[in-house]
C-alpha cells in the first residue's frame, strides 16, 4: 500500500482496502528498530509506554474513536508472555484518554516474519474474529500495531472489523519497514 502525506491510502488502494488511513510515524531503523526489538524480543515492556508516548505526541484523534490492537499470533504470545501491540494500544489509549476495547481476536498460529504480501494476505484471510461486534458497530477505530511491513495484518484485521459494522478503521503503527 502507498500512503499519502496525510496517511490516507492512495486512490487505487482505497477502492479495495477496508482501511481509511494508515499512519506510520518512523522508519524501522536505528533507534526505532532497537526500541521495537527490545519490546518484542528482550522483554522490555516499558518500551511500549515510550512508543505510546511518542505516538500520542503526533496524534490528534477524532472524537468517538475506539482504540484496539492487531493481535499477534498465539504462538508468539505464549513464547513472549505478552502481545506487544496490546501493550502499545493500552498505553496509547491511556495517553489519549480514549476507550480501549480488545475485542479483535487472532485465530491460529501463522507468523508473518519472512512471508511476502500475497502469502501474508492468504495466511490472514480468516485469522481474526470480533468477540463483541455490537461494541464496534458504526465506530471509528484506531487499529494499533508495532511495525508495518506489507500491511497485510492491518488489512485483514480491518476487513474483519468492517464485516461486523465498523464505520472507519485507521491503522496506527510506530514504524514502517
Amino acid at each position: 500500500r502507498r500512503l499519502s502525506p496525510q496517511g490516507r491510502l492512495c486512490a487505487t488502494c482505497r477502492r479495495t482496502s477496508a482501511l481509511y488511513a494508515v499512519h506510520a510515524f518512523v522508519s524501522y531503523k536505528d533507534v526505532a528498530k532497537e526500541l521495537v526489538w527490545r519490546l518484542k524480543f528482550s522483554g522490555a515492556r516499558a518500551a511500549a509506554q515510550e512508543i505510546a508516548r511518542l505516538l500520542a505526541a503526533h496524534l490528534t484523534p477524532p472524537e468517538n474513536v475506539i482504540v484496539m490492537h492487531a493481535p499477534t499470533a498465539s504462538s508468539r504470545l505464549r513464547r513472549r508472555g505478552y502481545d506487544q501491540a496490546e501493550l502499545i494500544a493500552r498505553a496509547l489509549a491511556r495517553e489519549l484518554r480514549l476507550p480501549y476495547m480488545p475485542v479483535l481476536k487472532r485465530l491460529g498460529q501463522q507468523q508473518q516474519v519472512g512471508a511476502g504480501r500475497s502469502q501474508r494476505l492468504a495466511q490472514l484471510a480468516t485469522a481474526f474474529r470480533v468477540s463483541q461486534p455490537g461494541l464496534i458497530k458504526d465506530a471509528h477505530i484506531l487499529l494499533i500495531d508495532d511495525v508495518l511491513t506489507t500491511g497485510a495484518t492491518l488489512e485483514a484485521a480491518a476487513k474483519t472489523l468492517k464485516a461486523v459494522g465498523a464505520k472507519r478503521i485507521s491503522g496506527i503503527v510506530f514504524a514502517q519497514a
